[in-house]
């Protein structure tokens, strides 16, 4: 334990102070609070952090801030609806791109929400690494917290993680959300935190490309919050990542589908359409219900592609196209 924990009655998860946070994490998971920095969680430091947070967070936080959390958690929890990126994701975390981190391999997943990546690498079975989840909403941690997943509320951009903590580093599904700055600054962060030999995976949609595309010409125009957020180039990455200090840099094309279950074909693909609604909480997209999955379709076919369904042995699957750019770099 601490020494000295922050004492404050500022909220850091709802109606929960940081030390009421950390005494719960401590003892559930002490593996986590082993890595984070003293200097970092107690103080004055702290009690300004968490006032900048608050201030900040907005877009995946609760109905009453404005947020379109409680319609992304619903979408999540179906927690194998982008299996095929997640996994090739995680394998970026190996030595040779194939294969699955054992427990032994610590990875930060940086905005990690609810902790869908979590709970998607629990279903695993056979080697699997220890995922731990950050991320800067309340409303999201706070639901990765009743998940009993290990957590913490952080920015991207100042990990409360110790130097040299951590095996891999992950900034996914949201990196967009980052601003030019804060994009450096997280870089920069991953990197102090990382150990020797230690990756950072970076995974985006590329400028121009057909996923950029849905979140600007439908996500912005129809969700609750609407989306200004410019994408990655892949010269971006590679410039950043050799700024913050990474070397064997590689920018590559990730396929990154929404696949979705149902007992019919057309069950499946009504679900993978009612996914999409939820997961952007695409409000604005119809004005009667009877309309929603009607309208999703045309403009999923216009901007990712066409929907295809596969029979299983145990159902049918419907699969919505995407292509993600990733970057890996390795700490020297």
């Amino acid at each position: 334990m601490l020494k000295k924990v922050v004492s404050s009655n500022l909220e850091y998860l709802t109606d929960t102070t940081f030390s009421d946070y950390y005494r719960a994490a401590a003892s559930t998971f002490p593996g986590l609070c082993s890595l984070l920095d003293e200097d970092a969680i107690t103080g004055d430091r702290l009690d300004d952090y968490v006032r900048v947070m608050n201030s900040l967070s907005w877009e995946f936080e609760d109905l009453a801030d404005g947020g379109r959390g409680v319609a992304y958690n619903v979408a999540q929890k179906v927690v194998g609806n982008r299996q095929e990126g997640m996994v090739a994701l995680l394998k970026c975390f190996s030595s040779t791109f194939s294969d699955m981190p054992d427990t032994d391999t610590r990875i930060l997943d940086v905005l990690g929400g609810d902790g869908t990546i979590a709970r998607f690498v629990a279903t695993i079975d056979g080697p699997k690494p220890t995922i731990f989840t950050a991320d800067l909403s309340r409303f999201m941690v706070d639901a990765c917290m009743k998940h009993g997943l290990p957590c913490v509320r952080q920015s991207a951009t100042r990990s409360l993680f110790k130097n040299n903590s951590l095996n891999g580093v992950l900034i996914a599904y949201g990196s967009h959300h980052l601003d030019e700055d804060d994009r450096q600054l997280a870089i920069s962060e991953a990197y102090r935190t990382l150990k020797s030999g230690g990756r950072l995976v970076l995974h985006d949609f590329e400028t121009g490309g057909e996923a950029a595309r849905w979140f600007e010409e439908v996500v912005h125009v129809y969700s609750r919050t609407g989306h200004p957020h410019p994408h990655f180039t892949r010269t971006e990455m590679w410039e950043r990542f050799s700024a913050a200090g990474f070397r064997d840099v590689r920018v590559f094309d990730l396929n990154d589908p929404f696949t979705l279950p149902g007992t019919t074909a057309d069950e499946a693909v009504s679900n993978a359409l009612m996914h999409m609604y939820r997961m952007y909480d695409l409000v604005k997209i119809a004005n009667d219900s009877r309309d929603i999955v009607k309208r999703v379709a045309r403009c999923v076919e216009q901007t990712l592609g066409e929907i295809q369904v596969n029979k299983t042995e145990a159902d049918f699957i419907a699969t919505i196209p995407r292509k993600a750019l990733v970057a890996v770099g390795t700490k020297s």
